[in-house]
This record gives structure tokens, sequence and C-alpha cells, in this order.
């Protein structure tokens, strides 16, 4: 199936946005579950998506991590890490939506100012309401089909860090970060 979106209609949605939220397991890590002997998991970050959350929190919009598959505490330790803690929930698929909700609400947010992203059908209630609405390049087709914006990077693989950019761009914030970085280095 061939999913064309309107670039130019997804970047005027990305301009409002305010709150990028995602889930963590096939978005901000790929669909990959390594466990060992005794039941450990683990999974894996692509370290350029933590920079995109990071761009985004230093140019006025806010990452949250809303997660509802996780059974380990990898995705805390990565918003920790990236200084996002505050900014961690953990939900039930039935919970994600009220979740959302109350998350908008202490923002101070309407649905316009929200984006989403997703990969699995679980993903679509949210995706419904958010004013810009991602899907990740290996995201099944429902999503794809709901998505304002189809990444051209996997989960897991660069989609939240390309999703960063396009926000900025379409905020005209790009150029400037770029520039900014460049002069006060990574770290």
């Amino acid at each position: 199936m061939s999913f064309e979106k309107n670039l130019g209609e997804a970047s005027e949605r990305a301009k409002k946005i305010k709150l990028f939220v995602h889930d963590i397991h096939g978005v901000l890590t790929p669909n990959v579950v390594y466990c060992d002997q005794e039941g450990n998991r683990r999974h894996e970050f692509w370290h350029m998506d933590g920079f995109g959350d990071l761009s985004l929190n230093m140019n006025g919009v806010t990452p949250i991590y809303l997660d509802t598959t996780s059974i380990d505490d990898e995705g805390l330790y990565r918003a920790k890490e990236l200084k996002l803690d505050k900014h961690y929930y953990r939900s039930t698929p039935e919970e994600k939506e009220a979740k959302l909700a109350e998350i908008m609400d202490s923002h101070g947010v309407s649905p316009e100012e929200v984006a989403y992203v997703g990969c699995e059908i679980t993903d679509l209630k949210i995706m419904q309401k958010a004013g810009f609405a991602a899907a990740t390049a290996d995201a099944v087709d429902e999503v794809k089909e709901a998505a304002h914006y189809v990444t051209q990077a996997p989960g897991g693989r660069g989609a939240i860090r390309e999703l960063c950019e396009f926000i900025l761009k379409a905020k005209g914030l790009w150029d400037g970060w770029v520039q900014k970085v460049v002069k006060m280095g990574y770290k």
C-alpha cells in the first residue's frame, strides 16, 4: 500500500505542537526484545532519537513518554537520562486515552497542540484525537493510514529524531537550533 501524505497539511499541523507524545516500544525502540536465560528483558535506544526529544524540549515543545507495554524500567531510565523523568507515564492500553487527557489538562493544551507518534493498532484512538498524528515507517497499515505524517525511518532507528526535526522546521526554529548547537556543542 502507498501512504502518500500531504506534507503541507502536516507542516501546518506541526506548527501548533506543544506536547510531543509517544510510546516507547516500537517507536523509541525497535520492535525487538532481547531476553536472557533468566528472563531479563533488554531494549535498544537510538542515540539520535534522544537528541530529537532533547531538541524539542530545548525549543518549547515538551516530549512526553506515554508507555503501555513496558514491564521493565528501561523506558524510565532513558527518560531520566534525558531529564524527562517528570514526563514519563505508564498506563494500560485501556487507560491510555484517559491518561493523555489528564496530561493535556495538566499542561493546559488542546488536542490541536498535541503530536502523537504510534506504530500499532492500540495507538489508533489517541492518533485520531491528536492534532498531529505520525506513524513510524514500520507501523501497521491502519496506523499509517490514520497518520498525517509517516516517517522514512523505522521505530527505534531515527523516527523520533526525524519527527522532531520536522516539527522544529515547521515552527521555523530548526536553523536557529542548529546554529546554537554548533556554537555550544552537544554536551
